[in-house]
């Protein structure tokens, strides 16, 4: 019986260095996980067999063979924890089908023996464990339990280097995932087009703010037409994606699905393989705040005419570009002055004045051609700068305003009135330097059209 045994064990050991030398060149640190799980279960021709890593962080499991119950390893594992003693190998020379195995499980009868070895150390809050699960006795308990710790040895530089790169994989994928969220969910455009106009890149941002998807923009047979509708600006924007890209913030004015015009800032990117990355900003309610603040900084709030500040620079700059051989830059001055306002406030009281101011700023911007450059100097004073170079047109426009508050009086609950008005002229025929003095001048007129009747104009003269 002794030699039996001892004709056994030498059996044993010669199958497993035989098994061993097959196995020990592909334990490379480099190969897989699921890899190496298979060159093992094929070596040793496992029914079933399993491999784990696990961290604080993560836990891999790869299973070859008959199917694993859910949690089975971890409930084993777990059994063997309770113990608390130290264990590097375990070995089971029957019956281990039913420590993975409800008991009319058929593979609960069918697993007769099985290794479980620990694979340490590793780094420090890793670990890693091996299981092999037979149908038949395979080896010698002595001679199984070397074999496992051998291959535990093998094992510990392959699944270091597997730990860190699944911890390295895991990183990965969460940074993959942030910078998905980032790209998705950041209030910032970002988008991509080839040198053959197909859009690669449209974040959640481009399409919530443009409303088209991707695949509707690629739709298209140019994408770029549905936001730059002029062919001359969309050439300029393909430039900027395509063969001019710059870092600095670039100004377009693009148009979203349903035909509203945005207002956005546009950087570009070259990436590492080459491509633009086009990276924007909605700046379209910012404008419409900046405009509302500029409207409000130059306008009367009142007669919706400019301030004096403002008429005063249009002033100025009409004086700078003022050139005597142009004629298309010369001006007039025409300073116009509600007659009798105070009596309508008195006898019909503020509201109704200023209702009058507005009715009055609305028929002298119907006489003029364009946009008029009106402001309101103060109370129920005005300047108007006229594109005229000779004084009788400005005549005859002070005329045509008389005019029209005759054939259409200012009307208020119980009464109307004719509105009248007094004026004066100064026209701007070359360059000046002195802007008071031309304020004094057509000031001085105003004064003498109130003082000799009002309802009528006076012309003021640089040689005066």
């Amino acid at each position: 019986m002794k030699k039996e045994r001892l004709h056994t064990a030498i059996n044993d050991a010669e199958l497993s260095l035989h098994r061993l030398a097959k196995l020990m060149p592909g334990l490379s640190a480099h190969r897989r996980l699921a890899d190496v799980l298979q060159l093992i279960h094929g070596v040793f021709e496992a029914r079933m067999s399993w491999i784990m890593l696990e961290t604080d962080e993560l836990r891999h499991l790869e299973v070859l063979g008959d199917s694993l119950p859910n949690d089975s390893a971890e409930r084993l594992l777990a059994a063997l924890r309770q113990h608390r003693a130290p264990w590097r190998v375990k070995c089971w020379h029957k019956n281990v089908g039913r420590l993975l195995y409800p008991e009319d499980h058929p593979l609960a009868q069918q697993l007769k023996c099985g290794v479980l070895c620990r694979i340490f150390p590793l780094q420090d809050d890793a670990r890693a464990f091996l299981f092999l699960a037979f149908d038949q006795p395979l080896l010698a308990p002595a001679v199984l339990r070397s074999v496992a710790q051998i291959i535990a040895e093998k094992l510990h530089d392959a699944m270091t280097e597997l730990i860190s790169r699944e911890r390295t994989a895991v990183e990965l994928k969460n940074i993959i995932n942030q910078y998905r969220i980032l790209f998705d969910r950041a209030p910032v455009l970002m988008n991509c087009f080839d040198k053959h106009n197909r859009c690669t890149l449209w974040n959640g941002e481009c399409e919530r703010v443009f409303g088209w998807t991707l695949e509707e923009v690629n739709r298209e047979a140019d994408p770029l037409a549905l936001f730059y509708p002029d062919p001359e600006v969309r050439q300029r924007v393909r430039a900027s994606i395509n063969t001019s890209p710059s870092l600095e913030m670039h100004e377009w004015y693009p148009q979203r699905r349903d035909g509203a015009v945005l207002a956005t800032l546009w950087s570009n990117i070259i990436l590492s393989d080459g491509e633009i990355m086009n990276i924007g900003v909605d700046i379209t309610e910012r404008k419409r705040a900046e405009n509302l603040l500029a409207f409000q900084a130059t306008t009367d709030a009142l007669t919706r005419c400019y301030n004096r500040l403002a008429i005063l620079d249009h002033l100025q700059t009409s004086l700078d570009n003022c050139q005597a051989e142009d004629s298309e830059t010369h001006f007039a001055l025409v300073m116009i002055d509600l007659d009798h306002f105070k009596k309508i406030n008195d006898q019909w009281g503020h509201a109704a004045g200023d209702d009058a101011l507005v009715y009055f700023c609305q028929c002298i911007r119907e006489q003029c051609e364009g946009q008029p450059r009106l402001g309101r100097l103060g109370g129920e004073e005005f300047l108007l700068l006229l594109p005229v170079s000779d004084p009788g047109e400005a005549i005859a426009f002070t005329d045509r305003l008389r005019a029209q508050f005759f054939a259409a009086p200012f009307t208020m609950a119980d009464a109307s009135l004719t509105l009248s008005f007094s004026a004066g002229v100064l026209v701007v025929c070359q360059p000046h330097d002195e802007r008071a003095v031309l304020l004094t001048l057509v000031d001085n007129a105003l004064y003498d059209a109130k003082r000799t009747g009002r309802g009528k104009t006076i012309v003021a003269s640089l040689t005066q």
